[in-house]
């Protein structure tokens, strides 16, 4: 946009031009640019003096509305003074990339408008011949994806589940959050540069390597059950998901995990719980069902051992009958759920354990 009545700008000698502005033909102008896809205009003395169909669509204009009217109505105050600026560098020549502005159409939109100047002869005088391009959805992707990045890397750096940024292949980490560092116990600079393998970070890995398998094949893993192995050496369960992305010129992956240890111990407590209450019933009801004949028994005993006192056999079947008495009192005085293993990898109560705080 050119403004002659504001300080004079860029259209006649005033602005210092030393090129000689090219001369319209009329006949010419009028094959050439009335059904051009770009809008056109031409201004003279800081107004309006030719606006083409596009421009009228673009701005919301009439042509009647527009012709005589300063070019300054349709731009937006708070862009005016870097539009001139950038308007006389053009007819200068000291510019020659398009500037960017924004615009104000007739309903009162924001346009954001991408625009060339040059010089010309006009009817005999000099003015400004302008190329007038709407690039508002292009701004506004732009302005999305801005945002959009904007709100990634906050929710990269606050989120209480770890994000990390790592390499596909080698797992060499280039970012990773604060939850990360705050959980693993790692300093930033002892994570960044290093791979996933240097600090065992994977508890099981060959489980990573299953992990890069399935990123290669379908781009993302959803909700893995892992192991990851702190700097304590404590290990943690967590749930892992991770995409592959484009990251600078690597192949990286994006991944978010969530620390399940608390969720995984609280579930192993309830299956003990639950086992615990099935042992307490079983040996309850085998104390019980017990009890009668053992008694019943050491009578019989005592009976026989009045008779033969000296009966080395009897004896022994006595100590035999306490031993099982001691082993109905643990059964009765179990606490926790202990096992140990048994024949061919199965495993069995531990009575002396599982009985130990009674």
């Amino acid at each position: 946009m050119e403004e002659r009545e504001e300080k004079g700008v860029s259209t006649g000698q005033e602005a210092g031009l030393s090129r000689t502005p090219a001369v319209l033909d009329t006949e010419y102008f009028a094959k050439i640019f009335i059904n051009s896809p770009i809008g056109i205009y031409i201004a003279q003395d800081g107004k309006f003096r030719f606006v083409n169909p596009e421009f009228q669509r673009i701005s919301g204009y009439k042509e009647e509305e527009l012709l005589g009217k300063p070019t300054s109505m349709i731009v937006m105050p708070e862009d005016w003074d870097a539009v001139r600026q950038n308007a006389v560098k053009m007819v200068k020549g000291e510019a020659l990339s398009p500037y960017v502005y924004r615009a104000v159409d007739k309903q009162g939109d924001i346009l954001w408008i991408i625009e060339t100047v040059t010089s010309i002869s006009y009817g005999g005088t000099r003015a400004t011949l302008g190329y007038f391009m709407d690039n508002t959805e292009g701004e506004r992707a732009k302005e999305a994806l801005s945002l959009s990045e904007e709100k990634f890397h906050k929710a990269f750096r606050s989120s209480p589940d770890w994000f990390v940024i790592s390499t596909l292949e080698d797992g060499f980490y280039i970012d990773v959050n604060e939850a990360f560092l705050r959980t693993t116990g790692y300093r930033r600079e002892e994570v960044l540069g290093r791979a996933s393998h240097d600090l065992g970070i994977w508890a099981d890995p060959d489980q990573r390597t299953q992990m890069i398998k399935t990123l290669r094949e379908r781009g993302e893993v959803r909700n893995l059950e892992a192991r990851f192995r702190m700097k304590s050496g404590e290990i943690r369960h967590v749930l892992w998901s991770a995409e592959v992305i484009e990251y600078g010129d690597e192949v990286c992956l994006l991944a978010v995990t969530r620390d399940i240890t608390s969720r995984k111990q609280a579930e192993k407590e309830r299956l003990q719980k639950e086992k615990l209450e099935g042992v307490l019933e079983v040996a309850g009801a085998a104390c019980h069902e017990l009890n009668q004949p053992l008694q019943y028994l050491f009578l019989l005993l005592n009976e026989v051992l009045g008779e033969i006192p000296k009966s080395e056999a009897v004896k022994e079947m006595k100590a035999q009958l306490e031993r099982i008495k001691g082993i109905t009192r643990k059964l009765e005085s179990i606490t926790t759920y202990e096992t140990r293993d048994y024949i061919q990898g199965s495993k069995i109560i531990d009575i002396d354990k599982a009985s130990k705080k009674a």
